[in-house]
């Protein structure tokens, strides 16, 4: 289903009405992060009435994503015409009001660690006050590891960074008896590379490529890092990290301080301190800069019935010779008061 009509929720979750009568109306998933939204209304005595602060949005195409209004601007244009510019992000923002507040060492499954993370700040803190009644997470497992230490970071930005980097996504969801659920979660592949389910392609010979560019370049490329930890001169702690351990010409090196990462006088042993630094490493090794952006057209493949959010796609131009397979990472869908639908996917790595 395209996108629907705003519907607005005070904060007990409880409709308000829908507001029919809007000017422009943008929601934007995302899979790394909140989505967000934004909703252009002229003032009226409902419009102002429901339009307040921490009141919540959704639209019957995605129940999956509900938005908290965040932002309320009042506009006059030169015609004398009333309108409010209303915008927010989805639920998962909420992480964003929490930090990391002790130093915190996850090891093992990265799912573990987010999962510790939100307990230690959110379902089950030592600080009574810091809890969100109802707060709960799923299941998700998957197989990625970690050793990481954290401490005072953003919540919020620090599992923005790890599903970037383990290439999982993340939502908070609204349980049947309105608690906050966050979950964790994998998009499908159906690339070429697999042949389990169908292929979703975007490419010149299907007419669903409009435009494409194609970058492949080495600056910024490393394959090594050193990680330097607590201590000083020589008797300072380092490691080195690295995926596939290049050498000669093929390896490209980067120095990194991370005095912050502490093995609290050896509580931490040696070899598990060792590799919370490599972690730290790892974060700043890249691969050969390698973007293929273009703009896709979805006139044979239908959102969130062929192709969800987080599934890996084939996209190619087989004049300039040029393949990759890219991962869907935002979707931003709009409608003005014509009645005029648009849906722009983006893809990335």
């Amino acid at each position: 289903m395209a996108l629907g009509l705003p519907i607005i929720m005070n904060r007990q979750f409880e409709r308000l009405g829908t507001l029919d009568d809007y000017i422009s109306f943008i929601w934007t998933t995302r899979y790394y992060s909140p989505g967000d939204f934004e909703l252009v209304v002229p003032v009226t005595d409902k419009s102002v009435e429901f339009i307040q602060i921490h009141n919540y949005i959704i639209h019957d195409g995605d129940p999956d994503n509900i938005g908290i209004i965040e932002s309320v601007e009042a506009d006059v244009t030169e015609e004398r015409k009333f309108t409010l510019i209303v915008k927010g992000r989805f639920l998962p923002c909420i992480l964003g009001r929490r930090i990391v507040a002790v130093q915190t060492q996850i090891s093992g499954l990265v799912s573990d660690g987010i999962y510790q993370l939100l307990t230690d700040a959110i379902i089950d803190p030592v600080v009574p006050a810091r809890q969100i009644p109802g707060f709960c997470h799923g299941d998700y497992k998957g197989t990625a590891t970690i050793e990481k230490q954290i401490t005072g970071e953003n919540l919020l930005e620090t599992i923005e960074g790890l599903c970037e980097f383990y290439k999982i996504g993340f939502n908070v969801y609204l349980t049947e008896d309105q608690d906050f659920k966050f979950e964790l979660y994998e998009g499908t592949d159906r690339s070429y590379d697999q042949d389990i389910v169908p292929w979703i392609v975007f490419s010149d010979r299907y007419d669903n490529l409009l435009n494409s560019h194609y970058l492949k370049e080495t600056f910024g490329y490393v394959t090594d890092v050193l990680v330097a930890g607590e201590g000083d001169g020589v008797d300072r702690v380092t490691a080195w990290a690295s995926v596939d351990n290049p050498t000669g010409l093929d390896r490209y090196e980067r120095y990194v301080d991370a005095r912050h990462i502490r093995s609290n006088n050896h509580e931490i042993s040696d070899e598990e301190y060792e590799a919370q630094l490599i972690e730290d490493g790892l974060e700043d090794i890249t691969q050969y800069t390698e973007a293929f952006t273009g703009v896709v057209e979805f006139n044979n493949v239908e959102y969130k019935k062929d192709v969800f959010m987080g599934d890996v796609c084939s996209i190619e131009n087989t004049k300039m010779g040029v393949y990759i397979n890219a991962r869907l990472v935002e979707v931003i869908e709009s409608r003005d008061d014509t009645g005029k639908y648009t849906i722009i996917p983006t893809f990335g790595l």
